[in-house]
């Protein structure tokens, strides 16, 4: 592993976020960006899907018809807690 290089964990985890019932996907997205970028996370997309990468990384997915956001972490640090990633997430796409 390069000098500097932190190393990762590869195995991926997907998790569902509901969207309330009335509240427009794009919106949800664009409220996330703004959020997202406070906490050092960059997502990139909109009310369809899209990826997102900061301390970790993966992407999204939209399900209007049932109301949720499909969340895929493909790749964190190895000494970050699956928790705590969901958590921040989870706080980001809320």
């Amino acid at each position: 592993m390069p000098q500097g290089a932190r190393p990762t964990v590869s195995s991926a985890k997907t998790f569902e976020i509901a969207v309330d019932e009335g509240v427009d996907a794009a919106a949800v997205i664009s409220r996330a960006q703004e959020t997202a970028r406070s906490a050092g996370i960059v997502i990139s997309g909109n009310g369809d899907g899209g990826t997102f990468r900061g301390t970790a990384q993966g992407n999204y997915t939209v399900d209007v018809e049932a109301r949720m956001i499909r969340v895929e972490v493909t790749d964190k640090p190895g000494f970050v807690p699956w928790g705590m990633v969901e958590s921040a997430l989870r706080k980001v796409f809320k």
